[in-house]
């Protein structure tokens, strides 16, 4: 790591990388022995000198500092450090739901209905939030995600779905204009209004929780062809095959909540992201209701203790190799040898415990790719609740 001081904070690990930031495991230290732990995602040093990209990273901070929910990925700060720019957030510990479809893939399984409504039902709660939300002088903000998508759901251990990654964003407050012509997003989970450049409302964002439930409940892509013209026909044009196609168990009334969302008229599809998640309330009759937070945390700690194990150790070794790195150089008993610019091997964890992680789409994912996920299949684990009878 080049640099070990950001701002007010120390960076711990990089824990991931994407097209226009590296995100960090980052501490601050304050009297009286006070520490609090974030995530850090810092702009690549190649892209600081092009202002558009400034702007948009700038613009996703912004957007996102407006926003206060218990489904949205908190930002305490923007700021810069030199030609460094940097967004401070909210530390997660869980893993992203695209996660979650990347193990079913794999297990050739899907996660009950009653986990893979609640995990909708609470992305719905914030994209609803932010779409009505307000600037401070009341006025609203029209806020349109354009990129809700498996990658940027996240799990946490706590069983809270989070809505990350406003960097795409469009609201009244927008600063930066997308090129004529350039679409940005997912291309697999955007709306037909979204594909073909016409102007977005919130309703765009529904049809992308329709696609990730979809794909939730069946174990399977929906959108996903060889080229961007093929998903381009999928979306706009081509017949959308009911999920309970795939899944013959899936009772009649979610069958008709997913495709309502995935409705090709948007005025065809719920008036609101909140009118979603109250269909969703009202069909989890039928099948034993939705599970709780605490349903989700037992879901998550059962099915991805693995990789939560992984992730806290390498919490753990790089909080203590940097308490070495801060000991006074002049200290007999400091060690002279440990140097954050030498990688720790588990800095190299691919996965993160944070927002904006590598992001793994599951089109990366090869096995099981295209396969029909088969009655018969276990679901992925759950333990019960005495009170429910779990049809799936």
């Amino acid at each position: 790591m080049e640099q070990t001081v950001l701002g007010n904070y120390q960076l711990l690990a990089r824990l991931g990388m994407g097209g226009m930031a590296e995100v960090y495991l980052g501490r601050s230290q304050g009297a009286a022995g006070f520490t609090k732990y974030v995530a850090i995602k810092r702009m690549r040093s190649e892209l600081t000198s092009h202002q558009e990209f400034v702007d948009l990273f700038a613009q996703e901070a912004k957007t996102a500092s407006l926003l206060s929910h218990p489904n949205i990925c908190q930002i305490f700060e923007f700021n810069a450090s030199g030609d460094e720019y940097y967004m401070v957030m909210e530390y997660l510990e869980g893993v992203p739901i695209s996660s979650i479809m990347i193990k079913s893939l794999r297990r050739k399984s899907w996660p009950p209905l009653s986990i893979a409504c609640a995990l909708i039902q609470q992305a719905c709660n914030g994209v609803h939030y932010a779409h009505n939300s307000t600037d401070d002088a009341g006025d609203p903000l029209d806020i349109v995600h354009r990129d809700i998508s498996p990658p940027n759901l996240f799990l946490t251990t706590t069983g809270n779905v989070k809505l990350l990654d406003f960097g795409i964003s469009k609201s009244k407050q927008s600063f930066v204009e997308t090129m004529t012509g350039q679409i940005r997003g997912k291309f697999a989970y955007m709306s037909p209004e979204q594909l073909q450049s016409k102007k977005l409302d919130s309703r765009s964002d529904i049809f992308s929780l329709g696609i990730v439930l979809h794909e939730l409940v069946t174990g399977k892509r929906l959108f996903r062809r060889p080229s961007r013209l093929e998903v381009y026909h999928a979306i706009t044009t081509n017949p959308i095959p009911k999920p309970s196609q795939s899944r013959a168990d899936l009772p009649a009334e979610l069958d008709a909540v997913i495709m309502r969302a995935l409705a090709r008229h948007r005025n065809d599809r719920f008036e609101s992201a909140r009118d979603m998640a109250s269909a969703l309330q009202r069909v989890s009759t039928t099948f034993g209701g939705l599970a709780s937070p605490a349903e989700l945390a037992d879901f998550l700690a059962h099915n991805f203790a693995a990789e939560l194990a992984n992730k806290r150790e390498l919490f753990s070794a790089t909080s203590a190799l940097t308490d070495l790195v801060d000991q006074d150089p002049l200290d007999n008993n400091a060690d002279p040898t440990v140097s954050l610019r030498k990688p720790h091997p588990l800095q190299t964890e691919p996965d993160a415990t944070i927002p904006n992680h590598p992001k793994v789409d599951p089109s990366d994912e090869k096995e099981g790719d295209g396969e029909q996920t088969k009655p018969g299949h276990k679901d992925l684990t759950v333990k019960p609740r005495p009170d429910r009878q779990t049809k799936t």
